[in-house]
């Protein structure tokens, strides 16, 4: 499952284990293509816990990690960032990143 969170949540939902950010916009449409895939893979992929986080909704993190366009996919372990993928993925791309 994917949980969206606000910003004021995201240091506490990073911080521990393997975990992935889908950083998107409602009005999006990459964004919406990708969603999908996202929920898939939440389901499949039990190592990793799944987040979505609204960057109209968010202005500190976006800032911090750089993040120019959307989707943008950040990607940690114990709160450290690992890999920051930005635009649309096919779902063996994402599940082929995750797995490795």
């Amino acid at each position: 499952m994917v949980r969206e969170i606000k910003e004021s949540e995201f240091d506490e939902v990073i911080k521990e284990g393997k975990v992935l950010v889908d950083c998107f916009a409602t009005w999006c449409g990459p964004c919406k293509m990708l969603s999908p895939i996202v929920d898939e893979l939440a389901d499949e992929v039990k190592t990793y816990s799944f987040y979505k986080l609204d960057v109209d909704e968010a202005s500190e993190v976006p800032v911090k990690y750089g993040i120019m366009s959307i989707p943008t996919l950040l990607i940690f372990e114990n709160g450290e960032l690992k890999d920051k993928l930005v635009g649309f993925r096919t779902k063996e791309e994402l599940s082929s990143i995750l797995n490795k």
